[in-house]
């Protein structure tokens, strides 16, 4: 691809979730600026972005009062592929924002709730009709058992047997980007080699206490968090102080729990 589209975030007051789709982003620190690659959750036409505001208990979906004065920028970047040499400016497509002075209810606590049409043109997610399927009571128990298989294989750094999950991920992939099946593949497998190779999962994602399954509309697909909503896979290197986090959705569909994104 000689295009990138990114989105360019940054909150003041309050910590927050990003949303495209639906589907989390990031969290947002106040005060932090993100910038990151959004392929993977965007389709023709309409894409909703939302920030949802965080506050001591979490996301709330209810209407409530800003504790603070608070605010949020988001730009929507198309940045062309020069090279490494070549400094390219981004091309902003849309920019948004809002703030709030503290005491502004925020509705159903969203800092800001926007959809935006983009110039794209990619085959349907296939997390798009996940999404279409109603979520199920039992759903966490499957995704609970799912995360301690994952987990257990991460631990013991057994790569071919990791490798199926992902194995949905990949088929959608490849066919956005126009690659081999067996290049997606490969291409998994070098990072969970890597992966496994120099980090080791932190005993925080092996608490099952710290566990947040973030519910994707009322749909059966669940971003995987931990409870300050951060990733719920977070590694550490085994080498240097460095870590990693791996942002991961899953979908219920048939009993089976699978790798989205």
């Amino acid at each position: 691809m000689d295009k990138t589209l990114l989105i360019r975030a940054r909150v003041q007051g309050l910590d927050a979730l990003l949303t495209l789709n639906g589907m989390v982003l990031c969290k947002l620190i106040s005060d932090q600026e993100i910038r990151l690659p959004v392929h993977e959750f965007i389709q023709s036409g309409e894409n909703r972005i939302q920030v949802l505001a965080l506050g001591p208990q979490g996301v709330q979906f209810d209407s409530a009062l800003a504790p603070v004065d608070c605010g949020v920028k988001v730009s929507v970047e198309l940045q062309k592929d020069r090279g490494g040499e070549s400094l390219v400016q981004a091309h902003v497509l849309f920019d948004l924002g809002e703030n709030f002075k503290k005491g502004h209810r925020l509705e159903k606590g969203r800092m800001l709730d926007v959809t935006v049409n983009l110039p794209v043109s990619f085959n349907r997610w296939r997390y798009l009709d996940v999404l279409q399927s109603g979520a199920d009571e039992t759903d966490h128990i499957k995704i609970q058992d799912f995360v301690l298989r994952l987990a257990g294989l991460f631990q013991t750094k057994k790569v071919s047997l990791l490798l199926p999950y992902f194995s949905v991920r990949n088929q959608e992939v490849a066919s956005a980007y126009g690659l081999d099946m067996q290049q997606a593949h490969a291409a998994i497998s070098t990072r969970l080699n890597l992966l496994c190779s120099t980090f080791n999962l932190s005993e925080e994602s092996l608490d099952s206490a710290s566990w947040l399954f973030h519910k994707v509309r009322q749909s059966s697909v669940y971003a995987l968090l931990n409870s300050r909503y951060q990733p719920l896979f977070q590694f550490e290197s085994t080498e240097n102080q460095n870590s990693h986090q791996w942002p991961m959705h899953v979908g219920v569909l048939g009993g089976e729990v699978f790798v989205l994104r």
